[in-house]
Parts: C-alpha cells; sequence; structure tokens
C-alpha cells in the first residue's frame, strides 16, 4: 500500500470540504479554493474588458464562474478519491475475474460511485474499500446537493440586485438628478419617503453578499440594473443632500443618515472580501446642477465632496465592475468603454 497516495488524497478531500462547506454553509465567506479561484478568473475577465470592452462578456462572468466553481469540486473529489484507491492494487478489482482494476478503470469506478449510478462491473476489493466506497458515495451525494442548492439561490439574489438598481435609477441616472428628484417641498421630503423602501433591499443585497460570495460576481450588461452605479449615486446624492445650508428636518436628516450606514455596511462587507480603496483619489465633476438645487457654490461641492474618505473605496466598487467612474456621474460618459445598451 502506497501511504502517499492514500493520504495525498485524504489531504485533498479533507481541503474540499473545508472550501465547500465554508462557501455554503458559513453564511459570511468563501473558501480559499473558491476566493482564489473566483476572484483570480473575474481579474482575467476584467482585463479582456478593459482591452476590448464587452458588457456582455462580464455579464456571462458570474454564471461561467459558478459552473467553474462546481466543476472544480467534482474534479477535486474525483481526483482525492482516486489517489485513495490508488494506494493499494486491491483496492478496486473486477467483479467477474476478481483482477486488480488499473488506473484507467479505477477513475470509472470513482465517477459512477460519486454520482451514486453503481455499475457493478467494479467492485472494492475488500473490507476497509468497502467502507471507503460507501463513504465516498455519500461525499459525493452531499456534494451535489450543496452544489445544487448553493447555486439556485443565487440567481434570485442577482435578479434583486438589478431590482434594486432599476428602483434607485427611477429616482434620477446621476446623483444630481436624484437630489432634484428628491427635493419635494424644498425639504427633500420625496428623497426621504423613498429611502425608507431602499434600506431593506440594501441591508437584503449586503447579507446575501456574505451567504453567497460569488454573487459579487454577476455582472449587469446595462446600465440601469447595474447596482455598483445606482448605489454609488445615491450615496453621492444623500452627501450632497447634507450639504445644504440650512439644516435638514430632523426625521429626514435622520432617514439620510441611516441609509447612508446601511450603504457603508455594504461596502465593508465587499471592501472584507473583494475590493480595495484605489490609490487615487477620483475626480470630482462640475455640479452646476446641484448647485442650483442648493443655492450654492458648484466649486465648493465639488471640493467637499473631494475630501470624503470613502471615494477611494466607491471608486473601487465601480472599477471592479468594469465601469468608469465618470459613468456615476455622466451616464453615457466613459473613458473605456464603448456605448451599451440599456435593459
Amino acid at each position: 500500500m502506497s501511504n502517499a497516495l492514500f493520504w495525498g488524497g485524504a489531504v485533498l478531500l479533507l481541503l474540499l470540504a473545508y472550501d465547500a462547506t465554508r462557501t455554503t454553509l458559513s453564511a459570511s465567506s468563501s473558501g480559499p479554493i473558491t476566493n482564489m479561484l473566483t476572484s483570480g478568473l473575474w481579474r482575467v475577465l476584467l482585463a479582456i474588458h478593459r482591452g476590448r470592452p464587452s458588457h456582455a462578456l462580464l455579464g456571462g462572468g458570474g454564471p461561467a464562474l459558478t459552473l467553474v466553481l462546481i466543476v472544480t469540486w467534482v474534479l477535486l473529489a474525483w481526483s482525492g478519491w482516486l489517489l485513495v484507491f490508488c494506494a493499494a492494487p486491491n483496492a478496486v478489482t473486477h467483479s467477474t475475474t476478481g483482477l486488480p482494476a488499473d488506473t484507467l478503470d479505477r477513475a470509472y469506478f470513482i465517477g459512477y460511485t460519486l454520482t451514486t449510478l453503481g455499475y457493478g462491473d467494479l467492485v472494492p476489493g475488500g473490507a476497509p474499500w468497502k467502507i471507503l466506497a460507501t463513504v465516498a458515495g455519500a461525499n459525493g451525494l452531499l456534494l451535489f446537493t450543496l452544489a445544487i442548492t448553493y447555486a439556485l439561490p443565487i440567481v434570485s439574489a442577482a435578479t434583486e440586485k438589478r431590482q434594486l438598481a432599476l428602483c434607485i435609477h427611477a429616482m434620477g441616472a446621476s446623483p444630481e438628478e436624484i437630489l432634484e428628484f428628491g427635493l419635494g417641498n424644498g425639504d427633500f421630503d420625496s428623497l426621504a419617503g423613498h429611502l425608507d423602501g431602499f434600506e431593506s433591499m440594501i441591508a437584503g443585497a449586503s447579507q446575501k453578499h456574505l451567504a453567497y460570495p460569488i454573487l459579487h460576481y454577476f455582472h449587469s450588461a446595462g446600465s440601469v440594473t447595474a447596482l455598483p452605479l445606482a448605489l454609488v449615486r445615491l450615496d453621492m446624492a444623500l452627501e450632497l443632500a447634507r450639504m445644504r445650508d440650512e439644516p435638514l428636518p430632523a426625521a429626514v436628516a435622520a432617514r439620510i443618515r441611516s441609509t447612508q450606514h446601511v450603504i457603508q455596511q455594504f461596502l465593508a462587507t465587499l471592501r472584507g472580501a473583494f475590493i480595495r480603496p484605489t490609490d487615487t483619489t477620483p475626480e470630482i465633476p462640475a455640479l452646476e446642477r446641484g448647485a442650483r438645487v442648493l443655492g450654492a457654490d458648484a466649486g465648493d461641492l465639488a471640493q467637499r465632496l473631494r475630501r470624503l474618505e470613502k471615494l477611494n473605496l466607491l471608486a473601487a466598487y465601480i472599477d471592479d465592475d468594469g465601469r468608469d467612474w465618470l459613468q456615476v456621474w455622466h451616464p453615457t460618459a466613459s473613458s473605456r468603454t464603448r456605448p451599451e445598451q440599456d435593459y
């Protein structure tokens, strides 16, 4: 018996078990294999997109990464059990002749054991191997169950992301439009009224990013349904509203602070797992429209926004979605992407 093969396979299976369990059941983070695989492949897709812009490419990234992750788990389980059952000559034998199976036949035996098909032309060669074959079958059943129950809710969560972005976009396609829309009777009561419904949706999106980390890579090809653009626009509009010279009504101010706190919690979730603040502070364009709404100086508003510490993190969130910071302020502007279809 080869101890190296047996324990090598065992270590591989333990690593897979840890990664799959942490990713699917922890509801707080992804396992090391999942994290390296998904983030690495997303960087590749972003690099391709930046060289030859294609939001359709990024739009297919989330489903593709989910499929690649599941296939990777299956291949790791297959490889681990194959190493275990290659550790001894009689670990797998032919049911009719009793002769030891070769490596290809053992791979075939592991495949139908993991998928619980059980053809029966190959069998374990002794009592210990029968027990291990039973464990392998249970492992395969559990792995496929975890993969399916993990993947299906992600589709629903991705739909909810687009729905939230659409709701925010209905208020305006830029921070200044949202500010103007929410002015209401002059004290931003209309803005506060809409924020009441957004808070729970943003908090829900934050928790789903924790429960399903791969959700971060589900990209919306249309800017109207792009959550990064929508959230950053909303946050910048709220910052502008707080810059009004006259104090906001207490209820309005409290609602704005509460919503911004939820947005910051969402960004903190992403910062811990997906994004890092950019090294360069992004530019704030002229805010003539916002200045008219607030009765303030456009240059002063832009300068006050530039001093916000979170700007670099917001810019990183936009950049990691394959979009340009200028699109936050001017939806049709982009320094590196072609015009996209909004849908």
